[in-house]
């Protein structure tokens, strides 16, 4: 595991946040902005939320594709 001093704290790396940046119209930022709103979450919590669900879905189908290569 390694430490990363930040603004005088130490994280561990899976805890260090990072600026992502995503383009996309402005009428679909405003919808997703709005609907943020109506769960009382921002926008940053919600793409994180979509982002990890994405991700475990991708692990887990690959995990999935792999087992059965490998009978």
């Amino acid at each position: 595991m390694r430490l990363i001093r930040v603004d005088r704290a130490v994280v561990t790396e899976e805890d260090k946040t990072v600026n992502f940046r995503v383009f996309l119209p402005e009428a679909e930022r405003t919808r997703f902005k709005i609907a943020c709103a109506k769960h009382r979450t921002t926008m940053s919590q919600k793409a994180l939320e979509l982002i990890r669900a994405w991700l475990d879905a991708e692990e887990n189908e690959n995990s999935s594709t792999n087992k059965g290569k490998a009978d």
